[in-house]
């Protein structure tokens, strides 16, 4: 996705992973105090991660890791990292990366997003999506406290049937592909 001179594509090489990791370090840990074992969990060898660009340079990240299967499936957006200065200067990136993970989403055929959320001005953003929260009671983790939020997507519409083509394509090939086409 293109928008406002900002890039957003899935991450398909370990120098553009370290990149994205280069990011959720500067933000999370070095900006929100948050420990290098909570920040890297081992969850990013079982998810797809997105890398937004910004007038060609590496500017934030967003991990996506489905984690059922069932009732259409559920996705968990996660680790959103946006730099300082990216952030308070280009409003765009944001919804960049909200726009890619729906279309990886969509592109999987999945129903049910969940995430959480520390930042009140994230959650505004969250129900612009459609995103609400559970009611569950706050997560508390490493002196932070998340509000779990849930997006139901309404997939009455028939999904597009993955061709040979893109089944044997690697998985951002095809996000890339299919995002020219919407």
């Amino acid at each position: 996705m293109q928008t406002k001179e900002t890039t957003v594509s899935m991450v398909k090489t370990m120098e553009e992973m370290q990149q994205a990791y280069d990011i959720r370090r500067e933000v999370f840990v070095a900006e929100g105090g948050e420990s290098e074992e909570i920040e890297f969990d081992g969850n990013d060898f079982c998810a797809a991660h997105l890398l937004a660009f910004w007038k060609g340079e590496p500017v934030a990240t967003m991990r996506m890791r489905i984690v059922s299967g069932t009732e259409g499936g559920t996705i968990i957006w996660e680790r959103m990292a946006i730099l300082k200065n990216a952030r308070e200067r280009n409003p765009w990136i944001f919804r960049a990366l909200m726009n890619s993970a729906r279309h990886y989403t969509d592109l999987m055929g999945l129903k049910n997003v969940i995430g959480i959320v520390e930042n009140p001005k994230l959650m505004r953003f969250w129900r612009i999506y459609g995103g609400k929260e559970t009611g569950e009671e706050p997560l508390e983790l490493d002196g932070h406290t998340y509000r779990p939020i849930r997006l139901t997507i309404d997939r009455d519409e028939p999904q597009e049937e993955v061709t040979l083509r893109q089944a044997i394509m690697a998985v951002p090939e095809v996000f890339d592909e299919t995002r020219k086409n919407t």
